[in-house]
């Protein structure tokens, strides 16, 4: 008896899949947070009119605007600051050994790294990256998610919203699918994109202005056991394009979250978790509003057997005369000062404990000025202030920005990483910075070496030697990274004495051949 066939499911397209994962809830959630904060950060992109704008819904307070503003720039200034590298290289033994053949001795190696670490950094500033940067860092802030992409060839980061991206991870956090949607126009397609479309489509998209969905396909893959992802893009429900496919660390697709819950497909942001400070800022701000504006309307009341012409009054400018009995008017404001007052305070604590959360301190540095030695500091106060955040969007978005920024200044590197052989050791976040710190600390225990040379002279039995490893050690720097190794100074030593011996020579020779002359000269006279 013959075994039956399995008939081949078809494959799903990317706009179904797109509605599959698309969670309503998340999305409604957070666009009460964008309301009370930067709604247009969740401004539904269908409903974008003629204009090209969309209508947003704004709160009654700006409040939420300003913090998440401060707290997204300072964000980003400690993450990715402009004058010095947001991440570090070391090198593994095997990637020693890889350097070793092509020439590099460990001390080129180091210097070779921090060059590259230098143009990686500027690389990521150039087509306003950082502008770019910030504007992740506000999607994540408010809503949790965003979907970044690294366009190397043209040196550019684009940053995408909730509303245009959707989703699947497995229980560890790991992003199985990520689905983009895009809308543009025929004409805006790639000339490429349209002749496929018209091979595949005949006839479905001559209008030059005919309205598109463009979706990229992200899909995790495993080939030959290396993991990575795989992308497709479509339009509507065409594929087009050749599929392409990224090892997992290089993939130019990446969707870092704010706070995930093991198990959830999207992050949640800090707006949720201050949600009911957000939420009673926006009732009582709208209350003090409308009974403010209320408070300072004017009705004119008039007694029933005045006899007054109300609609002459009314109508009567300054300097007129009219007939009326000015004891029966008298003008009336609705409304308690007090009341406003106590609506005020409230507003004022809701907005103390927030601004503490949102680590708004009410003034601004400048980030050119902002040392090494603080920006650790203020990395360390992100840590503890935000829970632990600093630390995971380092691994989410420093690392893979670091690996991505690395292929495109050394070809070296981008042969390791893409073969995954050699690749060398990119260390983000708080430690990336600790080399920094290193050269503070050297600073202040030269200082101290010199306030303590005078004593030292002053006593025969302090040995200069101990007394600066001690200093160094007060201040974590290891010894071994600034001291000659015994070998090397035997070296050194030995090319001291030759070149002393070199100079006693010459200086003799000098000395005979000007006795020599003066001998001449007396034999002579």
């Amino acid at each position: 008896m013959s075994k039956a066939t399995e008939t081949p499911q078809p494959q799903r397209t990317a706009r179904s899949l797109w509605q599959s994962y698309r969670d309503d809830t998340c999305i409604s959630r957070c666009v009460q947070y964008a309301k009370w904060t930067l709604p247009y950060l969740m401004a539904d992109v269908e409903s974008i009119g003629v204009n090209g704008r969309v209508m947003v819904e704004r709160d009654f307070q700006e409040i939420g605007a300003m913090l998440v503003n401060n707290l997204a720039s300072k964000l980003t200034r400690i993450l990715f600051p402009t004058q010095y590298p947001f991440f570090r290289i070391s090198a593994s033994e095997t990637f020693k050994q890889y350097a070793r053949q092509l020439g590099y001795d460990d001390e080129a190696l180091r210097s070779a790294f921090s060059k590259m670490e230098m143009q990686a950094n500027e690389r990521l500033f150039i087509n306003a990256g950082y502008a770019h940067l910030i504007m992740a860092m506000k999607y994540l802030i408010v809503t949790g998610n965003v979907l970044l992409y690294r366009d190397s060839a043209a040196g550019r980061i684009l940053t995408y919203g909730l509303q245009s991206f959707t989703c699947r991870r497995d229980g560890t956090g790991e992003v199985l699918a990520c689905i983009l949607k895009e809308h543009s126009t025929v004409q805006a397609l790639p000339e490429e994109i349209r002749q496929e479309l018209h091979q595949k489509a005949p006839g479905a998209y001559t209008q030059p202005e005919k309205k598109v969905e463009k979706y990229t396909r992200i899909e995790r893959e495993d080939r030959n056991g290396r993991v990575g992802y795989s992308v497709q893009q479509e339009i509507d429900t065409t594929p087009v394009g050749k599929p392409s496919w990224y090892p997992k660390h290089l993939c130019p697709w990446m969707l870092p979250t704010w706070n995930l819950i093991p198990g959830e497909h999207y992050g949640r942001g800090i707006v949720e978790d201050y949600a009911g400070g957000f939420a009673k800022l926006s009732a009582l701000s709208e209350a003090a509003t409308l009974y403010a504006v209320e408070a300072l309307r004017v009705v004119h009341l008039v007694g029933p057997g005045a006899g007054n012409d109300v609609d002459s009054l009314a109508a009567s400018e300054s300097g007129e005369w009219v007939r009326a009995d000015p004891g029966a008017v008298q003008a009336h404001e609705a409304g308690d000062s007090q009341k406003l007052a106590i609506v005020e305070q409230q507003i004022d604590r809701i907005v103390t404990r927030l601004a503490k959360a949102f680590m708004y301190q009410g003034g601004t540095r400048d980030a050119e000025r902002v040392t090494a030695y603080e920006l650790q500091l203020d990395a360390q106060e992100a840590e503890y202030a935000l829970g632990g955040v600093y630390s995971s969007l380092s691994g989410s978005i420093q690392i893979p920005l670091a690996h991505i920024l690395l292929t495109e200044v050394s070809d070296m590197t981008l042969a390791g990483l893409i073969s995954g052989e050699i690749m060398p050791d990119v260390t983000a976040g708080i430690p990336a910075l600790g080399r920094s710190r290193d050269v503070q600390n050297l600073l202040m225990a030269a200082q101290e070496l010199v306030s303590i040379a005078p004593v030292v002279q002053l006593d025969e039995r302090l040995n200069p030697q101990k007394i600066v490893d001690l200093v160094l050690a007060g201040r974590s720097i290891d010894p071994d990274t600034l001291f000659y190794t015994p070998e090397q100074l035997q070296q050194i030593r030995e090319a001291k004495q030759a070149q002393q011996m070199a100079q006693q020579n010459l200086l003799q020779a000098n000395t005979l051949a000007q006795q020599s002359e003066q001998i001449q000269n007396v034999l002579g006279g």
